[in-house]
């Protein structure tokens, strides 16, 4: 009988501090000091594998109180309890168990009894455009078994909404098909994740308190294998539960010692509206429409990453900055991260990560995988630091406004030039504000890595608004200017016309920078 036991076989991507390696689940859990970070086949894989261990943390270790969670991060993992818990459960973990195969379903099956390609769970093949990937051929007709398994863990994360296959015994099944639940649970979040040095610390800093639900546990301790009966309005128990949702009904098919396809139905289906109690790996955002449909119950959905927006220019809604005066808040902070800043020295550097994925129409395909990092100093995350969080609020957002300011500058340029389009202008402003934000992001990340504690944040708000005026400057000075914008033309701007000339744009546009960055213009001898 063939068998595949993650926790003693290799199969988890890791970058050890030495180099890259592959190690079992145990191996893991003694080696986590000397392990830099989890890897994978795509970074969203690492995020999946992450919550998997967080789960067996929580449910050897039980985190049901922020006291059991200071005492944690202050000795460690008790990896005598990891060990026991690993043994006491080693048989949940065989990725081909007759009865309990992990993450699967024995003996899922059509009423064909077909089976789909692996394109289906290999998250860097489009479905249905194999062009859009290097990995064709016998890379898509059999993969090892320990890649498999981080397929099945990323799958029961990450796997884009659509048709899945009529399993035999799903009620809901329609016609052989089973009709679209939406994207598997992560895939619906913005992912947040806190990296300490080393895989140790990164264990330690992701935990939160729970609320101790007896049935808040992972899927591996349920009494009853899953079947391809799922659970048509489920309620998650609490975080631990959501850790290891079981978004889809699968199970791999072997030729000899490869996987060569899978049975892939739909599994639990978890809406996301204020599921903030039980998901601390995100941040949320206020949903006004989302607001109405529930009865003007206050609602929040999860804040999911933007792909062409750097993470930090975010940061200040994954920090829940923007809060004063709002008649509610606009953002809540992972719950990883609120956490953290109540038991953490403030000046403490950390790495953060942001990770997710965008999908195509009707969420169906994956159009890009999002991934980005940030150092931030833990007093960032405290709410106590308001001064300092309130200053990174506004910089950023005198930030954006500035960068419009270009925008704005290179299409009236384009418009005075004679660009009569459909949307005259449109194409330089992208273009100049492409190029500002591009110009700004190391900066920006090396001036947001160095606050801290002893930062006083009115200098440290003007020094930084003087670097953004002189760069958009220089890059509008840089902007072509041709004859013709010189001579210009009239032009409608709002409810009115304009004579406009390269040089009233660049007017236009001093006012505007001023405007934005009036610390960068100092009017008071006391302030220069």
């Amino acid at each position: 009988m063939r068998s595949f036991n993650l926790v003693e076989e290799p199969w988890i991507l890791v970058q050890r501090h030495t180099g890259p390696d592959e190690v079992s689940l145990g191996t893991l859990f003694r080696d986590a000091s000397d392990i830099r970070r989890i890897g994978g086949e795509v970074p969203t894989q690492a995020f999946a594998i992450l919550r998997i261990l967080l789960a067996i943390i929580h449910d050897s270790h039980k985190i049901h109180s922020e006291d059991r969670l200071d005492d944690l991060r202050e000795d460690g993992l008790d990896l005598v309890l990891v060990d026991s818990y690993l043994d006491e459960w080693s048989d949940r973990f065989d990725l081909f168990h007759p009865d309990r195969p992990f993450m699967q379903v024995a003996g899922l099956h059509t009423a064909k009894g077909e089976a789909s390609g692996l394109e289906k769970i290999i998250a860097d093949v489009p479905n249905g455009l194999p062009f859009f990937t290097t990995r064709t051929g016998p890379s898509l007709e059999h993969i090892s078994l320990a890649e498999a398994a981080r397929w099945v863990v990323h799958t029961q994360s990450f796997d884009p909404s659509g048709i899945r296959s009529g399993a035999v015994g799903d009620p809901l099944v329609k016609g052989g098909k089973g009709y679209p639940i939406g994207p598997a649970w992560a895939g619906q979040l913005g992912g947040i994740i806190l990296h300490g040095d080393s895989l140790a610390e990164t264990l330690l800093y992701n935990l939160v308190a729970t609320s101790g639900q007896p049935e808040d546990r992972p899927i591996w301790t349920k009494d009853e294998p899953d079947t391809a009966l799922r659970r048509e309005a489920p309620v998650p128990a609490g975080i631990v539960e959501v850790l290891t949702w079981q978004s889809r009904r699968m199970r791999l098919v072997t030729t000899g010692e490869c996987v060569t396809g899978v049975v892939l139905a739909q599994g639990d289906k978890l809406t996301p509206q204020n599921r903030y109690p039980v998901e601390a790996m995100s941040g949320w955002r206020f949903s006004e429409p989302q607001t109405k449909k529930n009865g003007g119950r206050d609602t929040y959905m999860p804040r999911k990453h933007e792909p062409d927006r750097s993470f930090w220019r975010s940061l200040p809604a994954v920090l829940a900055l923007d809060q004063a005066g709002a008649e509610r808040q606009p953002f809540r902070m992972p719950g990883t991260l609120e956490s953290l800043s109540q038991h953490e020295d403030l000046n403490r550097k950390f790495h953060l990560e942001a990770v997710g994925i965008s999908y195509g129409p009707q969420e169906a395909t994956i159009e890009e995988i999002v991934t980005d990092q940030l150092d931030v100093h833990t007093v960032l995350l405290n709410r106590s630091s308001g001064p300092l969080r309130a200053m990174l609020q506004d910089a950023v957002a005198n930030t954006e406004e500035a960068v419009r300011a270009l925008g704005n500058l290179a299409a009236n340029l384009s418009k005075a030039a004679g660009d009569r389009g459909d949307s005259p202008g449109a194409g330089a402003r992208a273009q100049a504000m492409q190029q500002a934000w591009s110009s700004l992001d190391a900066p920006a990340r090396d001036w947001i890595g160095r606050l801290n504690t002893a930062t006083d944040p009115k200098p440290e708000h003007r020094a930084w608004q003087e670097h953004v005026r002189e760069l958009l400057t220089s890059l509008a000075r840089s902007l072509p200017v041709s004859p013709a914008a010189i001579r210009g033309r009239t032009v409608r701007t709002g409810q009115k016309q304009d004579y406009l000339t390269a040089d009233l744009a660049h007017v236009w546009f001093s006012s505007a920078l001023r405007k934005a960055l009036p610390l960068a213009y100092p009017t008071d001898p006391k302030e220069s």
